[in-house]
């Protein structure tokens, strides 16, 4: 498993989703079939990009066990919203439990990436951000809670899970503009 059919995979998605786009204009219609070839293409897409930083992962760090879980969420939403988009399920629980995964999927994606280097998972306020947002959006979709202050405190965990983001790369621009 290396990244390069990977990223090849979703050059490739991203080629027919554009060509059924182009199809969708110049056929000047919109039919439910075509939407939905076109929403898998962008489901193909998104699984491959976000399989990459695992399958990176997984050729660096062979003993990340992160990686391959991160791997097999990642197949796991797929096979969900594949089959959410062309057998349309109309339970809510499915959806609800579809959302859950892909949310686990794109989390444990960027968690695996994390883990590349040994030791720095447990270091990183970044991942304890991230997990913070990901069991409140997890409990939030579960539990169907609507109430807008529980989703507020959802959007504060994720901007700072952003904001732990940006410090290392404001202050590692900042010391690139230092230095010249």
């Amino acid at each position: 498993m290396t990244p390069k059919p990977f990223a090849f995979g979703f050059v490739m998605m991203s080629v027919v989703a554009v060509l059924t786009v182009i199809v969708m204009i110049v056929l000047g219609e919109y039919t439910k079939t075509r939407g939905r070839f076109l929403l898998t293409a962008l489901i193909f897409e998104g699984y491959f990009f976000c399989s990459l930083g695992p399958v990176w992962v997984a050729e660096r760090r062979a003993d990340s066990p992160l990686s391959r879980v991160a791997l097999a969420a990642a197949v796991a939403a797929l096979l969900l919203l594949l089959t959410g988009i062309w057998g349309t399920p109309n339970s809510d629980a499915f959806w609800k439990s579809t959302a859950i995964v892909t949310v686990l999927a794109l989390v444990l994606s960027y968690v695996a990436v994390v883990d590349v280097q040994p030791g720095r998972l447990a270091r990183s306020y970044q991942v304890k951000a991230v997990a913070l947002a990901t069991v409140i959006a997890c409990f939030g979709i579960a539990a169907d809670i609507k109430w807008p202050p529980y989703w507020w405190v959802f959007t504060l965990a994720a901007l700072a899970w952003v904001g732990t983001l940006l410090v290392p790369l404001v202050g590692y621009l900042a010391r690139r503009v230092q230095g010249r």
